[in-house]
């Protein structure tokens, strides 16, 4: 998930299996006959992450396959999975949803740097009032997880959007992820208000799946600390939301160098004291919040000063 993966098939033609056969069939005295084997190699869809809505009306990260393999072309097709009856629903996992309303279409995409344009048609401002802001948050989130992409503008027939369709909200422009994502409030002034993003693990059946909740507050701790504390809590203050980490597990140190975190941990982080290891639900959690959080491009895990390589 925090990779895409890049698997690989080999395949022997039949034709070579054809030629062998033949040799048992006929077999020659004092001929040889060489075999060359036609070794085609199969490049499998890459994985991205996209953000739909689940059965519990949060936007979550999923990861689908894309056929694209240019920037522009994985965008468009990124988003063509928000699109209500849009030319990937049917690849839309059960459990989920796309919110960006039928019939609305992608009129045009373009990349400068770390920005993406992109212009909709009409029927974008089809959208549920009490559907705007996730859908606003879907299309952020999908296309700032490519590239280094971290700013968006939205248009509607080339013109940007400055409010939300239905309630008239005005929007920051442009958009980045400080917008928040499946926003929970919880403080006792407008004044000092944080914004802390932290990812939390749910399930559809078999498939295991993140959700980001920005946690809006008064708390000025340093938000490595807020997440870690949210993360272990005991009490998450929505059910359907799930953490994976020791409620004994501390942070004692982390430091920032160069484009990495360095977190370290005592060992009630790890799953089992005899494997030492981190669950795979754990690492990305903490992961994924700290990139949402901070200008990294990598988290390193330590247990009492020892580098944990998963």
């Amino acid at each position: 998930m925090l990779k895409k993966l890049g698997l690989r098939k080999l395949a022997v033609t039949t034709s070579a299996l054809f030629i062998i056969g033949l040799i048992y069939l006929f077999p020659s005295n004092n001929e040889e006959l060489k075999i060359e084997k036609n070794i085609t190699y199969i490049e499998p869809d890459e994985i991205y992450e996209v953000y739909l809505v689940d059965q519990n009306d949060y936007v979550s990260m999923v990861t689908l396959p894309l056929d694209s393999t240019e920037l522009i072309d994985i965008l468009k097709e990124k988003i063509e999975y928000l699109i209500v009856d849009g030319q990937k629903q049917e690849e839309v996992p059960n459990g989920f949803k796309p919110i960006i309303p039928e019939g609305t279409e992608i009129l045009d995409l373009k990349v400068e740097e770390n920005t993406v344009t992109i212009n909709f048609n009409e029927n974008i401002k089809n959208i549920r009032q009490e559907d705007e802001e996730k859908m606003i948050e879907a299309i952020v989130y999908t296309l700032t997880n490519e590239s280094n992409i971290n700013k968006v503008y939205i248009k509607i027939n080339g013109e940007t959007l400055e409010r939300l369709p239905n309630s008239n909200k005005l929007l920051p422009i442009p958009l980045d992820r400080s917008y928040g994502i499946n926003k929970f409030y919880d403080f006792n002034s407008l004044y000092g208000l944080t914004k802390t993003t932290i990812y939390y693990v749910s399930n559809n059946g078999d498939l295991t799946y993140y959700i980001p909740v920005t946690k809006v507050t008064n708390d000025d701790r340093e938000k490595i600390t807020v997440i870690i504390d949210e993360l272990k809590s005991n009490v998450i203050y929505q059910s359907n939301l799930s953490s994976y980490l020791n409620a004994n597990a501390e942070l004692e140190e982390y430091e920032i160098i160069e484009d990495a975190m360095h977190l370290s941990f005592n060992d009630k982080i790890f799953d089992s004291l005899i494997n030492q290891n981190i669950l795979e639900e754990v690492e990305y959690s903490i992961s994924l919040s700290v990139k949402d959080n901070y200008d990294v491009n990598e988290v390193i895990f330590y247990v009492n000063d020892n580098l944990i390589m998963n």
